[in-house]
């Protein structure tokens, strides 16, 4: 229990205090004078990469954000559940370092897009199509291999995010590539044997319906009893399961300073004890 309390909290720790930094420093090289910051896409695993989230809203309070699952769980949208194929992120239940309160959307995104986008991007007819027929540039072409089935998903909820607000050329959303297709060569010939041989004629179909077809459809922009709701879910997996207190699952909600503002300046503490620890043991 100690070292799963540990884990989380630097999870917790690592995406507030880097990923978020990143991301900060990610849009001020491309905002331009008219840029604004509309938001942050993330889906939810273990929920750390939602820390950045906290950390962009800090500095950016205008920011929305949102997180995301797939449709098939829809465990935050529905209080559902469920079996998907998007590796890498959560279902059912929602993760303790997850700050409902601070999330603005919940998007799902159906695990059918992702899938059929690894193909599009990866696949030599699709890349024949993105190339010629879209006049897309190789190099760029090649670095769509960077987004594996779970980095589709956030950039699909991006792209969600950006048709539910009308966004335009001045409206930047923010999301994180968590993994690369190289995880997932089994996968693409998996789909190959379901599917069959990919053809630039599948790749027109996949691109107009996956991609730009996206739709606001299954996205819920929350009331403060929806992020209430979301939140008291962890009591059951939480409290009752893994030795947590109601007292500390109130203090999430109700005490922002002392709970989720404590834990992000603990860092100093953190480093202290590993730079302690490698002096102990001789590691560094």
């Amino acid at each position: 229990m100690i070292f799963d309390h540990l884990q989380a909290l630097a999870n917790c720790l690592w995406h507030y205090h880097v990923t978020g930094p990143a991301l900060a420093e990610a849009f001020a090289a491309v905002c331009g004078e008219r840029g604004r910051l509309a938001g942050v896409c993330l889906t939810s695993g273990s929920a750390g990469t939602l820390s950045s989230g906290d950390y962009i809203k800090e500095h950016y309070p205008a920011a929305k954000l949102a997180a995301c699952e797939a449709l098939q769980c829809p465990t935050l949208l529905h209080n559902g559940f469920g079996e998907h194929r998007i590796e890498g992120i959560g279902d059912k239940h929602v993760p303790w370092i997850h700050n409902a309160k601070n999330t603005d959307l919940v998007i799902d995104i159906d695990d059918e897009y992702s899938q059929n986008l690894l193909r599009l991007f990866n696949e030599p007819a699709g890349k024949q199509y993105l190339q010629e027929q879209l006049g897309l540039d190789p190099e760029y072409v090649e670095k769509l291999s960077w987004l594996g089935i779970s980095g589709i998903a956030n950039v699909l909820s991006a792209v969600k995010f950006a048709k539910y607000y009308e966004l335009t050329g001045d409206d930047v959303v923010l999301t994180v590539l968590t993994d690369s297709a190289a995880m997932y060569g089994s996968r693409l010939c998996e789909l190959t044997e379901e599917k069959g041989a990919y053809s630039v004629q599948r790749a027109a179909c996949d691109h107009e319906r996956f991609l730009l077809g996206a739709s606001t459809d299954y996205l819920e922009e929350l009331t403060y009893v929806a992020r209430k709701r979301i939140h008291n879910l962890k009591y059951y997996t939480w409290v009752e399961q893994q030795g947590k207190t109601a007292a500390e699952l109130n203090a999430q909600w109700y005490d922002y300073d002392h709970y989720w503002r404590a834990m992000h300046e603990q860092v100093a503490q953190v480093d202290e004890l590993i730079e302690e620890f490698n002096d102990r043991v001789g590691l560094i």
